[in-house]
């Protein structure tokens, strides 16, 4: 599952930049549709993809002292 999470995390910040990237990459101008929608629906899906897949480590607790 740890290489799940990795994946969807890097997916997802991905996606955050999707218009950007879509904007000054010229192949990328020829997947059709609206970058904006495709970045939503990409934060949406790996986003909660990463959320599910996260698995917190139950027996190290970090303290500040």
């Amino acid at each position: 599952m740890k290489k799940v999470y990795v994946a969807s995390v890097v997916l997802t910040a991905l996606s955050l930049f999707w218009p950007v990237l879509y904007g000054n990459i010229a192949i990328l101008r020829r997947i059709p549709g609206n970058p904006t929608l495709q970045a939503v629906a990409g934060v949406l899906v790996f986003g909660s993809l990463a959320y599910f897949t996260y698995e917190e480590d139950e027996g190290k607790e970090f303290t500040a002292s």
